[in-house]
């Protein structure tokens, strides 16, 4: 079995080399993290790399550096982020209101391949998920922007630091943007 320690380190040097040392602002940097982070809390599973590039150019942040941000969200960490965390917050914001309906609809498969067939039985699904939807995406965009904010002001700050201590120890250094 690995030790946590080397998946700490690992991480370390991810965030030192992916993150700290990509030759953009602090600021550019910053917003890119942010933006992969908010994704991440979004029910877009599929979709979240190709939403945090078009987000970054809309934004002007860095591109590449929000896209392993994420990864946050895979298929291990889907039920504790959507269901016990924004789910969560989204059905108390809501006062408790949208209760989940009757979810044994949600398995229909269509019987033949017509395309009636399968109108039904996307309006089928439509009518037992809506009332899950409301709560879960109030919940992951509040979740989602207060996460994005905080690794905003963190990630910038890493950065800013971190280029003054490394000008400090190597003056002679091409000076990174601060």
């Amino acid at each position: 079995m690995i030790p946590i320690r080397y998946y700490l380190k690992r991480i370390e040097l991810f965030f030192v080399y992916r993150v700290l040392h990509v030759n953009d602002t602090p600021h550019r940097i910053a917003l890119s993290v942010a933006i992969g982070i908010f994704v991440a809390w979004t029910p877009t599973v599929g979709f979240q790399m190709i939403l945090t590039i078009l987000l970054a150019a809309l934004f002007r942040a860095n591109k590449l550096v929000g896209v392993p941000f994420v990864w946050i969200s895979n298929p291990v960490t889907l039920v504790p982020i959507y269901r016990y965390c924004n789910y969560a917050v989204g059905r108390a914001l809501l006062r408790g209101e949208h209760l989940p309906h009757d979810f044994s609809k949600v398995a229909v498969v269509p019987h033949s391949w017509s395309l009636d067939c399968w109108l039904t039985s996307i309006r089928t699904f439509w009518e037992a998920t809506w009332h899950a939807m409301c709560p879960l995406w109030l919940g992951s965009i509040v979740v989602g922007l207060t996460l994005a904010a905080i690794s905003y002001g963190i990630v910038r700050y890493a950065v800013v630091t971190y280029r003054k201590r490394r000008h400090a120890r190597y003056p002679n250094r091409r000076k990174l943007p601060l």
